[in-house]
């Protein structure tokens, strides 16, 4: 038989978006592939119809988890003796864990079951989640995981050179469906916005968050309306900081911004066709940056922090920037919003090297680094 035959895939989370959305996606792939690869998330407080995105992907919810984001100890004390169960009866060959919570479980569990065959993974998000951590715990528990697996190539190196073993460690970018973000226009969208068809748009999908870099944003927008009037911005999303950037683009005196609110299926897809140019400058909980690849395979050139899995992405079809630096920010507006045909080329390179980017060869290569594990003794002592 061939192994893994049962992949727990886990995120102590209630959004479909950010890790759930790429662990879906992950569960679809290896599915097709005869995987009976199943689905764990918070099942206490769930949100934005998770059950039915997961039924419309045909995957299975492992709903005896609770996951819950709150972390109380009930929840956690149900947790660990569900899945301490499910590794020593063989419910599950492997598990695989998006966060911290996630990953201190799938240990326990797994000292709890010993089975030579069952293998822990660790989905390493963020930046944060590749440093050793207040008193080296973080460290602690990446070296007892059997793999490690990141987004981005740098924070391979990052992990390597705190001295974890280079078997155990695999950068696999995200995957984005082409055939879903593909090229287009929205003169319905931006009618609806009150943005005219003709004017260059630029845009951030992203939650509203202090660390997504929407304050830099609008700083470098308010440089870029002194030398480009007839430019406009917009943000998509929805976050505890909208009301604060609202604030502060009436402080920074700008006129042509608009908030775009939360969109999502094909409202989502119409929103990145609407725009010349998307502005990603910092991950949010999800390293993967598939917000990136989506507006990519759209056609649309993106403007990426230089962190992370984005610039990797981005490569030569966009522009790359600090992100704490609204100048800079500011010079790549101008030179994709004030030359639209410039812009246009780099969103056809863009899309080119999306079409690379499939979910298919990120399941692949994570199936792979998977097997390469199974060939190699447990981590854990």
């Amino acid at each position: 038989m061939s192994w893994p035959r049962a992949p727990l895939l886990m995120v102590s989370s209630s959004s479909r978006t950010g890790p759930a959305e790429g662990l879906i996606s992950l569960a679809r792939e290896l599915r097709a592939q005869g995987l009976d690869a199943r689905f764990a998330g918070d099942t206490v407080r769930q949100g934005e119809n998770l059950g039915e995105h997961l039924a419309h992907a045909g995957v299975p919810w492992e709903t005896e988890l609770r996951l819950s984001r709150k972390v109380r100890l009930g929840d956690v004390l149900h947790d660990a003796r569900r899945l301490a169960e499910f590794a020593r009866t063989g419910r599950y060959d492997l598990l695989h864990a998006a966060f911290a919570h996630d990953q201190m479980l799938t240990l326990w569990a797994a000292r709890r079951a010993s089975r030579p065959d069952l293998r822990v993974v660790r989905a390493a998000q963020r930046r944060i989640d590749v440093t050793p951590g207040t008193l080296r715990q973080r460290l602690w528990a990446l070296s007892r995981s059997d793999g490690v697996l990141v987004h981005s190539a740098r924070y391979r190196a990052a992990l390597l050179a705190l001295g974890l073993d280079e078997r155990r460690i695999a950068h696999v970018p995200a995957g984005v469906d082409a055939h879903w973000f593909s090229p287009g226009n929205a003169p319905e969208l931006r009618s609806r916005w009150g943005i005219p068809a003709d004017a260059p748009l630029a845009g951030m999908v992203a939650r509203m968050k202090p660390e997504r870099g929407h304050d830099a944003l609008l700083r470098a927008f308010a440089l870029l309306q002194r030398e480009l009037p007839q430019a406009w911005l917009v943000l998509v999303g929805r976050g505890e900081a909208e009301q604060r950037l609202r604030g502060l683009a009436r402080e920074l005196g700008i006129a042509r911004v608009v908030f775009g609110g939360y969109l999502r299926g094909p409202g989502l897809v119409q929103a990145y066709r609407a725009l010349d140019a998307a502005v990603w400058l910092r991950e949010g909980n999800d390293g993967a940056c598939r917000g990136v690849l989506e507006a990519m395979a759209c056609a649309v050139p993106v403007i990426a922090g230089d962190d992370g899995a984005p610039p990797e992405l981005v490569a030569g079809t966009g522009r790359v920037v600090s992100p704490a630096d609204p100048s800079a920010i500011a010079a790549a507006l101008l030179e994709l919003l004030g030359d639209v045909g410039r812009a246009r080329r780099l969103g056809r390179a863009a899309r080119d090297r999306a079409l690379e980017f499939t979910p298919r060869r990120a399941a692949d290569e994570t199936l792979s680094f998977w097997r390469r594990l199974r060939d190699l003794p447990p981590a854990r002592p």
